[in-house]
């Protein structure tokens, strides 16, 4: 079997609940939403009110389709043998998850049967019941409006209500306060204790701009902080 993906790298989580677990990252190509906005794809620029950017448009866009034995390099497979995390990504893994799914059951089989797997979403797509049984960990990161995208698109009630009974963490990334206002209302039904709050910002000067606000909101709603690791220490989005 195939899946269509965009980079594979050995490095460590920077977000969420395993900040700084060693983990291995497949980014898989294909996005059901535009983060910056519809138009931010072809010349770089936010639109539709978006604050922010998805910072790996222009790698999960282009993809090659591979077979399973042909994905993960040799530092990779000993990275999986001697327990680091997978985390598949994207993009939006769920688009294949079927596909997924079997992709999971490979690295089990031929690397490490205890192997802790961890899927990115956006939440929009339900994962099916095979998925449910298979994944460690979601990462959820619903969007927002300052994603530039309409609600009727990001916010998907029964797919965040099937994750928010599952092993999940709902990262949120945040702007402004009315951007927390936001997920007071919009995401009222999440229990409080999975919910992140992340600064935007694609390198250390723009998040600098925000995560002491952020870091304000988090201590009066006594909420979980979430950097980005990998940008503090290399300054870099994707690929490290």
């Amino acid at each position: 079997m195939k899946i269509a993906v965009s980079e594979v790298f050995y490095s460590i989580q920077g977000e969420g609940i395993t900040t700084g677990y060693p983990s291995v990252f497949v980014r898989l190509g294909g996005c059901n939403l535009m983060c910056g906005g519809e138009g931010t794809q072809r010349d770089g620029e936010l639109h539709n009110g978006a604050t922010w950017r998805c910072d790996s448009i222009e790698v999960w866009m282009k993809s090659k389709a591979k077979e399973f034995d042909t994905i993960l390099d040799h530092e990779c497979i000993s990275a999986i043998k001697n327990g680091a995390n997978v985390i598949i990504t994207g993009g939006e893994p769920l688009m294949q998850q079927s596909n997924v799914a079997e992709f999971i059951k490979y690295i089990r089989l031929n690397y490490n049967n205890n192997c802790y797997v961890e899927i990115e979403t956006n939440g929009t797509i339900e994962p099916n019941e095979e998925m449910q049984t298979l994944v460690n960990q979601w990462n959820c990161s619903p969007k927002l409006s300052n994603s530039g995208m309409h609600i009727s698109k990001t916010y998907i009630e029964k797919s965040i209500a099937t994750l928010n009974k599952l092993n999940t963490i709902f990262k949120f990334v945040i702007s402004t306060k009315k951007d927390y206002q936001e997920v007071q209302t919009t995401y009222a039904k999440i229990n409080r204790n999975k919910i992140w709050l992340m600064p935007s910002g694609s390198t250390k000067t723009e998040i600098n701009k925000s995560k002491k606000q952020v870091a304000d909101i988090c201590k009066k709603e006594y909420l979980k902080f979430t950097n980005r690791l990998h940008i503090e220490i290399w300054n870099k989005k994707t690929g490290v």
